[in-house]
């Protein structure tokens, strides 16, 4: 028994190379589009298609990518709530 290939994404959804989704998560240099990959894979972002072509990149779709980039958490003391005017507010656990 296989299981049914996952539906083609209809010319309406947006797709970004790989390339493309490096650059939007701010990755430059050599290495940037396997950075991409390695932090779409953590996020269960998986391909929606791939280009023609032997050298063909792997397409996502751009909701997906949008909507998990936005969901990350900003720069910050990993987490730590923030009182008011912004500063950290300081441990009660002593």
């Amino acid at each position: 028994m296989t299981a049914d290939p996952p539906p083609f994404p209809t010319s309406a959804e947006e797709l970004w190379t790989v390339s493309v989704v490096a650059a939007y998560l701010g990755f430059t240099g050599k290495s940037a589009t396997g950075s991409a990959r390695k932090q779409l894979s953590r996020w269960g972002i998986a391909a929606a298609s791939r280009e023609p072509g032997r050298s063909g990149e792997s397409l996502y779709l751009a909701a997906q990518v949008r909507a998990a980039h936005e969901g990350r958490p900003g720069p910050g003391r990993r987490g730590a709530a923030r009182g008011e005017g912004g500063r950290f507010t300081a441990s009660t656990d002593t």
